[in-house]
């Protein structure tokens, strides 16, 4: 068997068997499944994500007052697909989905978990993507081709 039908073999038995699945909080639907999930395949680039700022973005919030926190405008950049269906609806609610995780620049995850196709998840983004939250009024300094280095704690 080659390596990439080993690969592709062992992470679907390990997300049938609902490993690194978030299904279990029950609270999640829609197409968004959380980084859990992704460490399944993708453990190595989980564990450098932790290390990141985007690991704890929804913590920054805490840090800057309640009204950071209940601010629709601050949420959307500090949680994965805040207002979209499926995406963080509160901490109370969907809290595996808080911080920018990997389908805040990838997409939603679940039929890529499901097929373990590359054609069903965003691969390499694009400036565009960072920009999002990453504006001119925000972040004036943000330089894509240094921090775009860094997003997976390289």
């Amino acid at each position: 068997m080659s390596g990439l039908k080993l690969t592709t073999f062992f992470c679907s038995a390990l997300l049938l068997l609902g490993w690194g699945s978030t299904a279990a909080h029950g609270e999640l639907f829609g197409d968004y499944t959380g980084y859990t999930t992704c460490e399944t395949c993708h453990a190595e680039l989980v564990v450098g994500w932790k290390t990141t700022a985007h690991a704890r973005a929804f913590d920054s919030l805490k840090t800057q007052g309640e009204e950071k926190q209940e601010n629709p405008g601050c949420i959307q950049c500090h949680v994965v697909a805040y207002e979209e269906e499926g995406g963080f609806i509160d901490m109370e609610l969907t809290p595996e989905l808080k911080d920018v995780q990997c389908e805040s620049c990838h997409g939603p995850g679940r039929k890529h978990t499901e097929t373990l196709s590359i054609e069903d998840i965003v691969g390499k983004t694009g400036e565009d993507v960072c920009r999002k939250c990453h504006t001119e009024g925000q972040d004036k300094n943000f330089d894509f081709e240094k921090k775009s280095l860094l997003v997976h704690g390289g």
